[in-house]
């Protein structure tokens, strides 16, 4: 192997690692508190659609959103 190829390999191989990071790397979601002591209700299939209205549904599939257990 000469120098070129060492180089190609190594960018290949960061790349890679990058790629690996920004997508399976810590997450440091918070969710935001629940409103006059109410607790949020979520989709179950989009957990980051939240609301303090129990009646609300998803804005993203339509799904009603449920409390957490």
């Amino acid at each position: 192997m000469d120098s070129t190829e060492i180089g190609v390999l190594l960018g290949g191989l960061s790349l890679i690692a990058a790629t690996l990071w920004f997508f399976f790397g810590e997450q440091k979601e918070k969710k935001p508190d629940a409103v006059e002591g109410q607790p949020l209700c979520d989709c179950p299939m989009h957990p980051w659609i939240t609301s303090s209205d129990a009646t609300a549904n998803c804005s993203v599939c339509g799904m009603k959103l449920v409390k957490p257990v």
